[in-house]
């Protein structure tokens, strides 16, 4: 797909959201694994996470300006997702650039899931960063279809904004918040 780089800059969200549970839960055993956040600062770290081994994207091809974050397990810290966050000071609101589970988590595309509730995940620690950056937990995106618009609808009470992009989706306020009370990790 040529259309590739340019996302890669733009950003897209094209996570589907699993069964909701404050820690990752193995989906073999049942067990519920803590998880712990940490943002990873090395570029040349970042390139170990690769579009040809089900990555997504080539995660060192993101812009400068977006903080990428790991969701990892607390005990192993084996990363199971990956975050892009950036700080939209126009919007007064985190922006989405990247989300993307780990590629055992994947159903989607490699059809299994190691664990259930990263994609969850991902979007709190969003929620987080526009806290911390005092947007009220406000977050923006732009989901890759209106199939995914319509799922982060339910999943979260998102609304299609539709302004910067055709798929562009919010949440804000009490829905983000209701993200942070669902979702717990300890950051690192």
């Amino acid at each position: 797909m040529d259309g590739i780089k340019p996302l890669v800059k733009l950003g897209c969200l094209d996570i589907w959201i699993d069964e909701i549970v404050p820690c990752l839960k193995d989906t073999e055993t049942g067990e519920i694994k803590e998880s712990v956040v940490f943002k990873i600062e090395s570029r040349s770290y970042l390139k170990k996470f690769k579009k040809n081994n089900g990555w997504h994207i080539d995660w060192n091809e993101v812009p400068k300006d977006v903080e990428v974050y790991a969701l990892a397990l607390h005990d192993t810290n084996e990363i199971q997702g990956l975050v892009g966050v950036k700080n939209d000071h126009d919007a007064k609101a985190a922006y989405i650039h990247w989300a993307c589970t780990a590629p055992w988590n994947n159903k989607h595309e490699f059809g299994t899931r190691k664990y259930e509730g990263v994609g969850g995940h991902l979007f709190a620690i969003a929620v987080d960063k526009s806290l911390q950056w005092g947007y009220d937990g406000t977050v923006h995106g732009f989901a890759a279809n209106m199939q995914l618009v319509e799922h982060y609808k339910k999943a979260f009470n998102a609304y299609h904004l539709g302004m910067l992009h055709e798929f562009q989706i919010v949440v804000e306020d009490e829905n983000a918040m209701k993200l942070l009370e669902v979702y717990s990790y300890e950051w690192n």
